[in-house]
């Protein structure tokens, strides 16, 4: 006879001390962003040290970081796509993390074969969880008194602070599209990895503010265009997006994204984040 799970598993510390909460088990990319998110998440050493290497997570890994250092010749753009609760967010946050910090994570071998793919000091990155994002109120930058419009402001406050910002806050404040030029002046020939998750929920609002004879959503759009193309020649520059399963709630802005960047898409890579066979680990890791 099997015995129990009771007998066989024991639970964490902070579990049988009724110190963890359900919340740590919804990862909140603007949160580490903002840096007020739980300490699992926040910190990378203790993020990277309760996480299961999967596949996914590590190609991510190399595919992003290999471009970036010439190591390898890696995607410029890469799309995470499973559904929701699938790992996307947090293989976002460790990219997020990487970025940030480079190689002083501890444990990082456990997740590329080869740590020099990894950057020796920070990188530009810039990551947005667009739902957080407000068509209409725009997100205001309390350390600055900036208030950014767009998807294009934001990625330009994160990179460039103050001073990239400016180089598009015209764009920003119209709402209307930078082309490929700006985005180059923002970057400045540096690493830069661009992460924005669930583009298509800021679509759906998007599309109720009026832009000219066009809307916010097809702004949204064309910058998505010009930002692929961008990636696309300079070795610099990685973009990294998530969309969920055209069968979750918002399917068809899903379908709809796809379709528009279809044609730009060609040197695209899609990544699940994990599999099921995979999932047995990722919950004994946890």
């Amino acid at each position: 006879m099997l015995e129990s799970i009771f007998k066989t598993c024991v639970p964490r510390d902070e579990v049988l001390g009724g110190n963890l909460s359900e919340d740590v088990f919804a990862a909140k990319l603007k949160q580490v962003v903002d840096g007020n998110a739980p300490l699992v998440y926040q910190d990378p050493n203790t993020f990277f040290a309760n996480t299961f290497p999967t596949n996914g997570l590590k190609t991510l890994i190399s595919e992003v970081f290999g471009r970036l250092t010439g190591a390898d010749t890696g995607s410029p753009v890469i799309r995470l796509e499973t559904s929701f609760g699938g790992g996307k967010t947090h293989d976002e946050i460790a990219i997020w993390h990487i970025a940030k910090n480079g190689r002083q994570i501890s444990g990082l071998d456990r997740f590329v074969s080869d740590i020099t793919i990894i950057p020796d000091r920070p990188i530009q990155v810039a990551a947005i969880a667009c739902q957080d994002l407000d068509p209409v109120n725009g997100v205001l930058h309390e350390e600055s008194g900036i208030r950014v419009h767009t998807l294009w402001g934001e990625i330009a406050y994160q990179i460039g602070g103050v001073e990239g910002y400016s180089l598009l806050r015209g764009s920003d404040e119209q709402k209307v599209s930078p082309g490929t030029v700006v985005i180059e002046k923002l970057t400045k020939k540096e690493p830069t990895v661009i992460i924005l998750d669930e583009i298509a929920q800021y679509l759906r609002r998007a599309k109720a503010i009026a832009v000219g004879n066009s809307d916010l959503a097809e702004q949204v759009v064309a910058f998505l265009f010009a930002l692929m193309d961008s990636t696309a020649s300079h070795n610099n520059i990685v973009f990294v997006y998530t969309l969920a399963s055209v069968s979750d709630t918002f399917g068809t802005q899903t379908n709809e994204l796809k379709e528009a960047l279809q044609t730009s898409a060609r040197q695209e890579r899609v990544l699940s984040p994990s599999t099921d066979i995979e999932i047995y680990n990722i919950v004994k890791q946890i």
